[in-house]
């Protein structure tokens, strides 16, 4: 029995921990903070974890900021194959769902990594993600339209747009925490912002029709 209450304990003081994480981020997160979310005294979290940094890294593990990436990289890549981007939410496209499932069943850990990893060594995963839609959305423009077509100012308000991703993402799941608004909410998101890639990123498209051809390939 007491063995039982120590690691019942220990699985408060995780969520609680990853809760504060999630909130203030790793620099500003206080012990104290998620001793009392925890229901417990700081002096007990010692007993578990050596220090703040050794109880961040039992939450935020290598293996869930791979999977963040890797979802990612995922998802945009089927972008480049899909003729109607506006088919590739939740509902058409299996990327889609397991990119919205881990936001879901990981969201601390998710508002952690795109917001609150300053000052640890997932501070670049953030600007990586970003770095990555931007290097995937390019190679996207070059094989279209050519290289030219990606100018300074394409280059400029595609980053200002990924970076913005990041931020919606994150807000979104400060703001809600139960799965159902969670998918409501990205939805709607999805369907502005993948409307407007689309555009911005293929406008010789015909507006009132997809095109269905796949990287390299004509239309016609």
């Amino acid at each position: 029995m007491p063995q039982r209450l120590k690691e019942e304990l220990r699985e408060r003081l995780l969520a609680a921990a990853a809760a504060v994480f999630a909130v203030q981020g790793f620099e500003k997160a206080k012990l104290a903070d998620m001793a009392e979310l925890a229901g417990t005294s700081t002096s007990n979290i010692y007993k578990y974890f050596t220090d703040k940094e050794a109880l961040f890294h039992e939450i935020v593990t290598p293996a869930l900021a791979g999977q963040l990436l890797r979802l990612l990289r995922a998802r945009v890549r089927e972008l480049q194959s899909i003729g109607n981007w506006l088919e590739a939410d939740a509902a058409g496209s299996s990327h889609a769902r397991a990119q919205l499932s881990f936001w879901i069943e990981q969201r601390h850990v998710v508002l952690i990594l795109l917001r609150g990893a300053e000052g640890t060594r997932y501070a670049h995963v953030r600007g990586l993600m970003i770095g990555e839609m931007l290097r995937l959305a390019a190679r996207y423009v070059a094989e279209r339209q050519g290289p030219e077509a990606l100018t300074p100012l394409l280059r400029f308000m595609l980053a200002r747009t990924f970076t913005r991703t990041m931020d919606t993402i994150a807000d979104t799941l400060a703001e809600y925490r139960d799965a159902a608004s969670i998918q409501a909410a990205i939805s709607l998101f999805w369907r502005y912002q993948l409307a407007g890639l689309q555009s911005l990123l293929n406008p010789q498209q015909q507006q009132g029709g997809v095109s269905t051809a796949g990287p390299g390939q004509s239309s016609e």
